[in-house]
């Protein structure tokens, strides 16, 4: 048989070939082409940094092509530009911005003689994006290199109990007299704070009501459980239990520009330390009333788009774990995502050990010196500073107050005491454990009862923490004001039952907020005090505030030590007339009342002291990181910031949000799981009476309700003004443990002239005014028969006020007055 020439033998492939091509493009190849007519460079849909960037054309096997043309962005490439190999094009773009972007390209082919030509089409869509130093900052948000926080971007593999150690880079921190911040003092936590304020940017905005957002009401003055609807916008979930945390969002008041412009979301609780959460993001509407679009990066992770950026690349991995992590735990899935974001949160043991470490060995110290015979050598009395009053005198509660210091083992590297501005961190091993650095003598005021004098019962040791940058001396002065004992006296009390004893916070008490005495002897100004020479403008030594906020803490566990155990009875002053010792002895309970810092530092103490039961925090709260942006005596603070160059509203907040990761360890915040509940070891679970002043300017109630969340307390009613808070369920007295909203009457919410002075429901301060409830609440008759009644042996939580405690009438009013303060002029 002949044999057939090579070209009829082909004629059918080619037939078919033709036909193929008369039919377009195949539909199930990336870029819409034919596999053998395809962009090879960029990839369809692929992510590229903004910069250098070629295209590489793969053409058809044919030996007769023509006519190629490639466009980029509806306009023609130069041919001249080109690289033309035998089945490849390839050659550089013009310089592009960020942006979606796409190659087109069209070639004419003549399969055989007889058909017609065809023309073959293939395209490749694709995106560049402006990353900033990608190999260091997070790459889902363009607004910051920190955004968006917290994130387990900055978290690196360590041999810590989470696994984990916090790694910020120094080009992300904020700049401070135009040099960064150093991040080193953060490498030290294993995780994030368990109240971590959760910072992003969308650049176009969001419309919070639109949104369908867990929001602050303004009807309400507080928010609703939204968040944990299966459709709420924002979802934060515990990735090791599944569970959804109830929290709000909202936007930075302090700035207005959206390219910028942060979008908090609150935690209304804590998280569990050690635990792994992710942060959900879905279904936002910008202002305009368009869906929220996801950032560049993130879309093409969660999208699973090719990329050629090595940073976007070495995220996938965790990311795809993510998503299906977000599907199991919540039922969010990817596609219905605008962002994502996951961190651990820093564990017990991270959280914890050091102040347990330092507890323990303070008290093994003290039981030596006990068991040694050296309990006359642990405090000295200031004979000169001791005053003693006549009880047979009408309106006298106090016999004699005394003052002096008492030796506690000190764990800085500097003594506070002796030298107050110097910079004193936490003196540690190699290992991180708190060591001993000699002693340290932290001043004390007791005031003793008549009561004691009297017969009766034992006068109970009633520990008292003072207010932000106040003292422990000026505190158990104030109980002896005559304004204090004639309310005591007209509640029908004729005796005072408790002696109460005070020491200084110190890191925020009146020495560390004191410059250099001048030659008059009086303190020098605030400018020249340590918090501000040697903490607020050298933010990267920030840990030493933490560390000597520990420090006054332990001296104030100490310090109840030694009153619980009766060790002040061997002096003198401190013994009556008939010699016996004031102070009961441990077979008697010991309590603690503090306000405002006290109340913040008095859950921490809480949470450490064996020598207490029953504690009133008054308009307490925790978290400085929430706190510190709605609190008025912050003001002062925030100008200086200011002056340091710390004043672009974005770098104030990831810097506060920062210094809040160790902060934590130094306040309630770190050891709030461990009060009412699940005690530290060598503790007892706490009775907790909460009060809290309605429209405080000082204290957010926002973040008294946090704590009061936390700690699992129920809401007193009647008598709490409140009602209906979220997972604070409202609950009829006598309680063990309880949250009391009281209302001062300072503010009237319908009266416009008040709203200056009202807290607004964002992240600002009201305007300052003398009848801020916060320090007025406490005056509060009802209030007092309160805490007398609570703080017995078998004390409760009962209602005083004639119902709610509204202001209403004398009883319910700061020094039962007739009217409430007036606010204006």
């Amino acid at each position: 048989m002949k044999k057939l020439p090579r070209a009829v033998l082909l004629l059918p492939v080619l037939v078919v070939a033709s036909l193929s091509l008369a039919m377009g493009p195949c539909s199930g190849h990336p870029g819409g082409g034919l596999p053998f007519f395809r962009f090879e460079a960029p990839l369809p849909g692929q992510l590229s940094q903004v910069g250098p960037l070629g295209f590489e054309l793969r053409l058809p096997p044919h030996p007769k092509q023509a006519n190629l043309v490639i466009e980029l962005d509806g306009q023609p490439l130069d041919p001249s530009s080109f690289e033309r190999g035998r089945r490849q094009v390839s050659g550089p773009l013009p310089p592009l911005g960020p942006g979606a972007h796409e190659l087109r390209a069209s070639i004419e082919l003549r399969p055989v003689p007889f058909l017609p030509a065809r023309v073959l089409h293939a395209a490749a869509a694709f995106e560049l994006v402006q990353l900033e130093n990608p190999e260091e900052c997070e790459i889902l948000s363009r607004a910051d290199c920190l955004l968006p926080y917290p994130s387990s971007r900055f978290q690196a593999p360590a041999e810590t109990p989470t696994g984990w150690r916090l790694a910020f880079p120094v080009a992300g921190m904020p700049l401070q007299f135009g040099r960064p911040i150093s991040p080193d003092m953060l490498g030290q936590l294993d995780g994030f704070s368990p109240l971590v304020q959760v910072l992003m940017n969308f650049p176009g905005g969001v419309d919070l009501e639109r949104s369908g957002a867990a929001q602050l009401l303004s009807d309400r003055r507080t928010h609703d459980d939204r968040s944990l609807d299966r459709n709420s916008p924002t979802v934060l979930v515990d990735l090791e239990t599944g569970e959804r945390v109830l929290h709000f969002v909202e936007l930075d008041a302090r700035l207005t520009d959206p390219a910028r412009r942060l979008f908090f979301l609150r935690p209304a609780q804590s998280l569990r330390p050690g635990h792994r959460y992710a942060v959900a993001v879905r279904n936002l509407v910008a202002p305009d009333g368009s869906p929220v679009p996801a950032e560049p990066v993130f879309a093409a992770l969660r999208d699973g788009r090719p990329s050629d950026i090595p940073a976007v690349e070495a995220r996938r991995e965790h990311f795809e774990h993510l998503f299906r992590d977000l599907w199991r735990k919540a039922r969010v899935p990817r596609g219905d995502l605008v962002l994502a974001f996951d961190f651990v949160v820093q564990s017990d043991e991270g959280l914890t050990h050091q102040m347990l470490a330092m507890r323990e060995q303070a008290f093994d110290w003290l039981a030596q010196q006990v068991a040694l015979g050296n309990t006359a050598d642990l405090f000295t009395v200031n004979p000169d500073a001791t005053r003693e009053n006549d009880c047979s005198e009408p309106d006298t509660l106090f016999w004699r107050t005394v003052e002096g210091t008492y030796r506690v083992p000190l764990f800085l590297t500097a003594d506070p005491v002796a030298t107050p501005r110097a910079d004193s961190f936490l003196a540690v091993d190699a290992d991180g454990h708190p060591v001993p650095n000699g002693e340290t003598n932290p001043p004390f005021t007791i005031a003793v009862p008549c009561a004691v004098l009297q017969g009766g019962p034992p006068a109970s040791p009633l520990v008292i923490g003072h207010g932000l940058f106040g003292s422990g001396r000026s505190t158990i002065r104030g109980f002896l004001d005559d304004e204090v004992a004639d309310g005591v006296l007209d509640l029908g009390f004729d005796r005072f039952d408790y002696i109460p004893g005070a020491t200084d916070w110190r890191g925020l008490s009146t020495p560390d907020r004191e410059g250099p005495p001048g030659p008059d002897g009086r303190p020098g100004p605030l400018v020249q005090s340590w918090i501000v020479t040697q903490v607020l403008t050298q933010l990267g030594n920030f840990s030493q505030l933490p560390d000597r906020l520990r420090q006054g803490q332990l001296n104030t566990l100490v310090l109840a030590r030694m009153m619980k155990q009766g060790l002040f009875n061997v002096h003198p002053a401190f013994r009556t007339p008939e010699d016996a010792g004031v102070f009961p002895g441990p077979q008697e309970p010991a309590y603690y009342f503090g306000a405002s810092l006290g109340g913040v530092m008095g859950l921490m103490f809480a949470a450490l002291s064996p020598d207490v039961e029953r504690l009133n925090v008054d308009v307490p709260a925790m978290n400085f990181a929430f706190l510190l942006q709605r609190a008025t005596p912050f003001l002062q603070f925030q100008d200086l910031l200011v002056l340091t160059g710390i004043g672009d509203a974005t770098e104030v907040a990831i810097g506060v949000g920062l210094i809040g990761e160790l902060w934590v360890r130094g306040e309630s915040a770190g050891y709030a799981t461990h009060i009412t509940r699940d005690p530290l070891p060598g503790t007892n679970a706490k009775r907790i009476l909460m009060t809290e002043a309605w429209l405080d300017q000082q204290v957010s109630n926002l973040g008294t309700e946090i704590a009061a969340r936390t700690l699992r307390l129920p809401n007193l009613k009647p008598g709490s003004l409140v009602s209906d808070l979220v997972d604070v369920p409202d609950r009829a007295g006598p309680l063990p443990s309880a949250l009391v909203v009281y209302d001062t009457g300072s503010f009237d919410l319908a009266n416009p002239a008040h709203e200056p002075f009202v807290p607004p429901l964002a992240n600002l301060q009201a305007i300052p005014n003398r009848c801020d409830p916060h320090g007025l609440r406490g005056l509060i008759p009802a209030s007092l028969l309160q805490l007398i009644a609570f703080l017995q042996p078998d004390g409760e939580i009962e209602n005083f006020c004639n119902g709610d405690c509204d202001a209403a009438e004398p009883i319910e009013l700061p020094f039962g007055a007739d009217a409430p303060c007036n606010p204006l002029p």
